[in-house]
């Protein structure tokens, strides 16, 4: 963890404001193009990009009041990305309104979306850390009305990010509607799992977001960066993606574990915007704000992390397809020696043989003591866990406690972490089917496509 709170307070008094100056909205054949325009006075302007492919043949209304809105608060999205290299006390929105509650709202998401990259620069922030100025008098103010062409029902949408658990999503929803596939910026994986899905060509919808290269010099140059809440991009980008294509629902693939905080005792969160409190959240903003008729839930939030393993360790098809490490995800590869492609390939160990396990990272990782320190961090051993999608403690605690009874059982030899594991004498068992069969209550999934879990389950 490094210590910027002094550079965050130089950053502060030299530029005091961040202007969210104005959105554009064009269009092609092909696609729905969104250019934001940002500026701190005094050090640079941005000019990041959106485009979003439309359905064939056509046309949309640039001033729609409900691509409109979307457009505006996705933008206010993007601008964390930009705002966080001087951390400008003063937020300006010269083109959208902003009602007192609607603020507090944003403060919310960019203080708790934000929490990890004040911690690892180890920012000491308080309330007013931000404050955001609306222009209030902004003709878009008025109220959402719910648009005529009312979305099909009968069509979700799922973002595909080319792990397991978007996989997992796109197989449960087989036979429960028609299914089509949102991928921001496709790699090979995101499109060998839809290829894999046998999802049709027509079905799938690309958005492309290029980051303007003035904020990639200014954290070259040493201004703050850090994490930022990009489930919050996808939740903004796929409801106006949904909307412009009819589409009736939005099924995300985040899981329970994803409310387990990073650090312990704190709302530091590497996952916050896939938790269930920004799930509801967003829920409850899109329908007093937005309105569009579509329905955003994430399918797999009944589910633990080794429930969806479970049901993963059956789906051969993309076994050799996925990819989850943020490390080798440009070479499509895993690496094998970070703290996500160890949680993986934990997680996965009790349900899928060593051989084939060890084929897909390109080694056993289980046999590497380089990793030992990350175990520590995964098990709660440490009191951080890593700043990763990674599952909760007692879930990795449950997947080795089963995995050294597997080796045990078949007089196998430990590998080496298990050893290390088994040595450490933890006290508390855990139950793996218990685990991977439970289903949380606390959920947003609309009541037809519950089913398509529980029957998974049995």
């Amino acid at each position: 963890m490094g210590n910027r709170h002094e550079h965050y307070l130089e950053f502060r008094r030299k530029y005091p404001e961040f202007i969210y100056s104005g959105y554009n909205i064009s269009e092609s054949d092909r696609a729905l193009g969104l250019d934001f325009h940002f500026i701190i006075p005094g050090l640079a302007e941005f000019r990041p990009r959106w485009e979003i492919a439309k359905p064939v043949n056509q046309s949309l209304d640039p001033n729609d009041e409900t691509i409109n809105k979307l457009a505006f608060y996705l933008g206010m999205v993007e601008l964390i990305s930009y705002w966080k290299t001087t951390c400008s006390p003063g937020v300006r929105i010269n083109c959208g309104c902003l009602s007192d509650a609607q603020t507090v709202w944003w403060k919310k998401l960019y203080e708790k979306g934000l929490g990890e990259f004040f911690y690892t620069n180890g920012i000491d922030y308080n309330d007013d850390f931000m404050t955001i100025i609306g222009d209030n008098n902004n003709k878009k103010c008025a109220p959402s009305l719910l648009k005529s062409n009312t979305p099909d029902n009968a069509k979700v949408l799922i973002p595909i990010g080319g792990g397991k658990d978007s996989a997992v999503t796109l197989e449960l929803l087989s036979g429960y509607a028609e299914r089509f596939c949102y991928i921001i910026n496709p790699r090979k994986a995101t499109l060998d799992t839809v290829s894999a899905g046998k999802i049709p060509q027509k079905n799938i919808v690309t958005a492309n977001r290029t980051l303007d290269e003035n904020m990639l010099s200014l954290n070259r140059q040493g201004f703050l960066n850090g994490h930022t809440p990009f489930s919050a991009l996808v939740a903004f980008s796929s409801v106006l993606t949904a909307f412009i294509h009819g589409i009736g629902f939005i099924a995300l693939s985040n899981e329970s574990s994803a409310n387990e905080s990073t650090v312990p005792d704190s709302d530091v969160n590497h996952q916050y915007s896939k938790s269930l409190e920004f799930e509801s959240d967003f829920i409850d903003y899109e329908k007093r704000y937005i309105n569009s008729g579509t329905k955003y839930f994430s399918l797999l939030r009944p589910l633990t992390e080794l429930g969806i393993a479970r049901i993963f360790s059956g789906l051969d098809k993309y076994h050799h397809v996925y990819r989850s490490c943020n490390i080798g995800s440009k070479q499509d590869r895993w690496c094998a020696d970070c703290p996500k492609c160890l949680f993986v390939y934990i997680i996965l160990s009790p349900f899928i043989e060593q051989a084939k396990m060890a084929g897909i990272f390109g080694k056993d990782m289980l046999d590497d003591a380089g990793l030992i320190p990350t175990l520590e961090k995964l098990i709660g051993l440490q009191p951080e866990k890593p700043f990763e999608c990674v599952g909760s403690r007692d879930e990795v605690n449950a997947a080795l406690q089963e995995l050294v009874r597997q080796y045990q059982t078949s007089n196998t030899p430990l590998p080496l972490l298990l050893r290390y594991y088994k040595n450490l004498d933890i006290p508390e068992r855990y139950d793996i089917d218990e685990l991977s069969k439970r289903y949380d209550d606390r959920n947003h999934v609309p009541e037809q496509f519950v089913p398509a879990i529980k029957s998974r389950l049995k």
